[in-house]
């Protein structure tokens, strides 16, 4: 008998309390197209349920694949089970898999064929039908929405959840960036996923690669919200302030005082506006771009910037009268006036009111955004370019825009 070759793809599966949904993950890994070239590592953290049990019978069943098992003797975080899984995986490439979330039969080779000829890009993620049948298959199931992520830019990724379930990064990653933290309980994936992408890039695959299952219960449902939303405002809070802003918008430091204060003003945005709001971060970067641009080239319009996206987050705050006073320090005109308006029907919500962006060339490079797809030879392309508002990416959960646009019931 022939050994068996070395796995490329490591998927981690973390297991507690999911017996009604392990079985039905590891069917979904095993009808992989290139399942021979997949290792599947479950870590059960001491679940009072059969996991065990079920993994056993599912490697006796298809010994033909690469299953590694291993129980822990306490309960313990989804980030100690994942740093646990890499520590146990062998692929050159890994992938979360959730035990209630489901893979196309093509995922692992679409995205594979992303990382191999992308080889300067960490992280490739792709879209993800949603659904709230219980137990569904990618072959069958009720889905008629998906997550239709933004393509990447630095921006975007510090707006919304990005990444998504499923995304397939290079496991050697981990020796420069660190692994899953266990200070975020419901975030540590978001925070592991910006630190790649900060270090060495990630690209959007424009196609539904997996079915994501949307329960009360889980880690990230809306029995959970309130937590999630603390946890991921945090990720995101350290992420936006350790972040250079030349990383943010490149070329931003170099391209003299107005570039660099529009920069400001794009992140103080993004913090206002995107649905991980952080008000202070906002009005600290409103300040950042007064004190570079308030007095060089272009200097009224930054100033007016300033004085009219500040009132805003005081008044969005409830804080009227600093919000009225620092309006009157912003030029005059029909915006100024519609926000005068709201301002005094009372406490108005962000995205009500008119924020000042400022556009030099610097910023509409660092909006443009592609991703890529893959063709029925396996060659990657990329998509066309196109201009990406970094906080106008959200109608769903999360910051994730939701599309209509995804056939129910048929095997895909």
């Amino acid at each position: 008998m022939s050994a068996r070759r070395a796995p490329r793809l490591s998927a981690l599966v973390s297991t507690y309390a999911s017996e009604r949904y392990l079985l039905g993950c590891l069917e979904s890994l095993r009808r992989q197209t290139v399942h021979d070239q997949l290792e599947i590592v479950v870590v059960d953290a001491c679940s009072p349920e059969r996991e065990g049990e079920m993994v056993r019978a599912f490697q006796r069943a298809h010994p033909e694949l690469a299953i590694t098992y291993v129980r822990t003797e306490v309960r313990e975080a989804s980030s100690a089970s994942f740093r646990r899984a890499i520590a146990l995986a062998r692929g050159e490439f890994v992938t979360t898999a959730n035990a209630d979330d489901r893979h196309a039969p093509e995922f692992a080779e679409r995205m594979l064929a992303v990382l191999d000829q992308r080889p300067g890009v960490g992280l490739v993620y792709a879209d993800t039908a949603i659904t709230n049948g219980d137990n569904e298959t990618w072959q069958e199931h009720t889905a008629t929405k998906r997550f239709a992520w933004p393509h990447y830019t630095p921006a975007v990724a510090l707006t919304c959840c990005l990444f998504g379930a499923q995304p397939v990064w290079r496991r050697a990653v981990h020796d420069v960036v660190g692994h899953f933290d266990d200070a975020h309980r419901h975030a540590n994936d978001q925070d592991m996923f910006l630190r790649i992408a900060r270090r060495f890039g990630a690209v959007h695959l424009d196609e539904v690669l997996g079915l994501f299952l949307q329960r009360p219960d889980s880690v990230a449902g809306s029995g959970n919200r309130s937590a999630s939303l603390a946890d991921a405002c945090a990720v995101f809070r350290n992420a936006r302030s350790s972040w250079h802003v030349d990383e943010i918008v490149p070329g931003a430091s170099a391209s003299g005082s107005f570039g660099l204060a529009a920069a400001y003003v794009e992140l103080g945005n993004l913090c206002a506006l995107g649905p991980y709001t952080d008000a202070e971060l906002a009005l600290q970067c409103y300040q950042h771009a007064l004190q570079v641009g308030g007095n060089g080239e272009r200097s009224l319009e930054v100033r007016d910037a300033f004085a009219n996206n500040t009132a805003c987050v005081f008044a969005a705050a409830g804080a009227l009268p600093q919000a009225e006073r620092a309006l009157q320090l912003s030029s005059p005109s029909p915006r100024r006036q519609q926000n005068a308006a709201r301002f005094r029907a009372g406490q108005p919500l962000l995205r009500e009111l008119q924020f000042v962006e400022l556009l030099p060339e610097v910023v509409v490079t660092s909006r443009a955004s592609k991703g890529v797809v893959v063709d029925a030879r396996g060659h990657v392309r990329d998509t066309a370019v196109r201009p990406q508002v970094p906080w106008d990416v959200f109608a769903g959960p999360n910051g994730v825009p939701w599309s209509a646009a995804f056939p129910t019931g048929a095997a895909r």
